[in-house]
């Protein structure tokens, strides 16, 4: 009887842990937004956090972000504005450098397997890695609509212009085209 009872505890705690741990989502929509409202943007800035950045690295980060994000933006066919025009929207693109054990093979941008392989190199696994996040903000309110984050994208060692870039696209391949309003139909408001 001593073991049932063990055993239901036991198993009571991991769930009681087990239920606290998280995970946040990616890609969504984080506050309602008028989205057929939307069809002008602006690139606000990037910002850099967590451990120190090389020149270098910084200035491949910034200039990237801002193309990448404006450019795929506008493939969706939103209309890129000057940043003081009054913009629907605007971008911010984080990137955050930070030591981590952790490398998730599904979030990172080498394939599955790459990432796999590396899981035994006891130096590699405890290294700085790259998270990304990119958030777009309606500019009436100041406040976020959308946002992705990729936590570990690579590892920081590993910065080049390609990972830079396969990685922007990644995080906002979520973001929908533009809804083009079709002046025949009614106002809903």
């Amino acid at each position: 009887m001593r073991i049932i009872k063990s055993i239901i505890c036991a198993f009571f705690l991991i769930f009681n842990v087990v239920s606290c741990i998280s995970n946040q989502p990616y890609s969504e929509f984080v506050k309602t937004v008028n989205f057929s409202n939307l069809d002008t943007f602006t690139f606000k800035h990037t910002l850099l956090t967590g451990l120190e950045f090389s020149k270098v690295d910084q200035a491949v980060l910034e200039n990237l972000s801002e193309d990448i994000i404006a450019s795929e933006l506008s493939s969706r066919g939103f209309q890129s504005v000057p940043r003081n025009a009054g913009a629907d929207f605007y971008a911010v693109v984080t990137w955050k450098k930070a030591v981590s054990i952790y490398s998730n093979p599904s979030d990172h941008i080498d394939p599955y397997a790459v990432v796999l392989a590396r899981k035994d190199d006891k130096v590699g696994r405890f290294t700085s890695r790259l998270n990304l996040q990119v958030e777009l903000y309606d500019s009436s309110t100041d406040e976020v609509f959308w946002r992705n984050e990729l936590p570990n994208i690579f590892d920081a060692l590993q910065l080049t212009e390609d990972r830079v870039l396969k990685s922007l696209k990644l995080a906002i391949k979520g973001f929908p085209l533009r809804i083009i309003k079709d002046p025949k139909l009614p106002s809903i408001q």
